[in-house]
């Protein structure tokens, strides 16, 4: 029997009482907060994954097939995403698939001895309810899932009826969106508290891509969360979690802008060492450092810019042209001592690889990266009359030559000058992460400059040192946590986020190597973390 979705109209409703406009009663309007707007929140396919893993208690992972995400500031887990009319019938077939796979894994629970058949179904609907929409489950709805199980069960068995109530509950727009409502919807304008089990999910979500577990539901039932000391000793233990340490994998992926290193292509005639397995490689070693630095130092950027080893194959100590690994894991990867023309994750291969072109390096590349990615710089966009093509690579002369005309060109100039200086300093790596010193018999040039805001230049050569320069650099240190922020939050930041995110730049995170872990820590401790405002409109 397939059902009849209810997604879409139980998510308008959701998203009207988010939006709710005019007075109440005739009363004059309250101020308006500046806190973040009321909302709900689309998961996103791991989250999707997660949570469906979470209510069947096996790993899942039928998101991953859904209609990919866009990204809004680099991240994939912005407040904006939608169900689209494609998204919506993959929900349906998936709710379809998933009940099939619940009725099996959730047996048990429909399994209700000296209970008669209504209370043994309002039992699992409870049950199973709580734990797909992160609260408990209200009378209305309870009545509807019964509803819907009393028309799968009617001349078939218990299981068909449970089948249609699983296939309800995943297709729900309580299981598909989580909420940031508050419990009173107060009249617009106005500053509400987030419930204790929306602080539950903003928690867990923020810190684990996933539901609430036990622990924190019981928090969240106690009304324990209300106390900034209680979300952080929560979040303390979450951050000890594998699902923790994935999460903190991923923001620092999409941060850096490396989710594409598996679909790096390269000439081969340019440059003869690129493979699929060298490609593999690089993903490799990429992935095995930030979970060294995670599972060392909780995440310090300071480590992940800095660090004077890596944690890579022997395809790669020989590509960086170190001895290989003396200690390996199971999959061939042990840690490397760098040499001195690299340091940390930006000189890595895979970056340098990523922020260049199919045929040469890419100084704008490059430069635009540091700046937007780690200095919370906005670069603006060229004019609409600049060909943006990049000059052709050409065997008399070097890349910096080449793209020096950006710089001399009056259109370009504005931002190529401050682009370019901090590009050029990379150029003592190729467009697949070789070191080099020379480029068609030339001479490469890597001296390069990055203009601080107060007026100051950091004048540096070659990429190990401009990543020395940043791992200890205030703007970094500034800027790390605004990019946690917004990835955590799903949004970009408000005046009203001015004193979460002096928290997430300062105590801890700022004395301890500027540890990812702390920032998140004082994040959840943040008034704004549970307050929200009615809109207004």
């Amino acid at each position: 029997m397939r059902f009849n979705r209810f997604l879409l109209a139980s998510a308008l409703a959701l998203s009207s009482g988010a939006c709710m406009t005019g007075n109440i009663g005739g009363q004059d309007e309250a101020p308006e907060s500046a806190a973040a707007p009321a909302r709900v929140r689309r998961l996103t396919r791991d989250e999707y994954d997660n949570s469906v893993s979470a209510v069947l208690g096996s790993p899942q992972t039928v998101g991953q097939g859904f209609a990919a995400e866009d990204s809004i500031l680099g991240f994939f887990t912005h407040e904006r995403l939608q169900v689209t009319s494609l998204l919506a019938d993959q929900l349906d077939t998936a709710a379809i698939n998933l009940s099939d796979v619940g009725v099996t894994q959730l047996k048990n629970l429909l399994t209700c001895p000296g209970q008669t058949p209504e209370a043994c179904a309002r039992a699992f609907i409870r049950k199973v309810g709580a734990r797909a929409f992160r609260r408990p489950v209200t009378t209305e709805e309870e009545n509807d899932l019964l509803a819907l199980y009393n028309a799968g069960a009617a001349g078939a068995t218990a299981t068909e009826g449970a089948k249609l109530v699983l296939q309800g509950i995943f297709s729900s727009a309580s299981f598909v969106y989580r909420t940031e409502l508050g419990s009173e919807r107060g009249r617009p304008g106005q500053l509400v508290e987030l419930t204790p089990y929306e602080v539950a999910s903003a928690l867990s979500y923020a810190i684990t891509a996933g539901p609430p577990d036990d622990a924190l539901l019981a928090a969240a039932d106690s009304g324990a969360l209300s106390s900034p000391d209680e979300r952080e000793r929560q979040a303390r233990r979450l951050l000890a979690t594998p699902a923790a340490r994935h999460q903190l994998h991923e923001f620092v992926l999409e941060w850096l802008g490396l989710t594409g290193i598996s679909k790096i292509n390269k000439n081969n005639q340019v440059y003869p060492d690129f493979s699929v397995e060298f490609r593999e490689s690089a993903q490799a070693e990429t992935d095995a450092f930030i979970d060294d630095v995670l599972s060392r130092t909780g995440g310090s950027v300071t480590d992940l810019l800095g660090a004077s080893y890596s944690v890579a194959d022997e395809r790669m100590a020989s590509f960086y042209g170190v001895s290989a690994p003396t200690t390996l894991d199971d999959s061939g990867i042990g840690r490397i001592t760098l040499p001195a023309e690299r340091a940390g994750i930006l000189t890595q291969a895979s970056v340098m690889a990523t922020y260049a072109h199919f045929d040469s390096s890419s100084p704008i590349k490059r430069g635009k990266f540091i700046l937007t990615r780690l200095l919370c710089r906005t670069v603006s966009p060229p004019p609409p009359s600049v060909v943006i093509i990049p000059p052709s690579p050409r065997p008399d002369t070097t890349t910096r030559d080449r793209f020096a005309a950006h710089t001399n060109n009056p259109a370009c100039s504005g931002c190529h000058k401050v682009i370019d200086p901090i590009g050029f300093g990379m150029e003592d790596f190729d467009g697949l992460g070789a070191h080099r010193t020379e480029e068609n018999g030339f001479t490469v040039d890597a001296s390069g400059g990055l203009d601080a805001p107060d007026g100051t230049r950091f004048s540096f050569s070659g990429g190990a040192q401009l990543a020395r320069y940043l791992s200890t650099s205030n703007e970094v240190a500034d800027c790390a946590p605004l990019q946690l922020f917004r990835y955590a939050m799903g949004r970009d930041e408000r005046p009203s986020d001015a004193d979460a995110l002096s928290a997430m730049r300062g105590g801890a995170f700022r004395s301890e190597r500027l540890k990812l872990t702390e920032a998140l820590v004082s994040l959840v401790r943040a008034p704004s973390f549970t307050q929200r405002r009615v809109p207004s409109r």
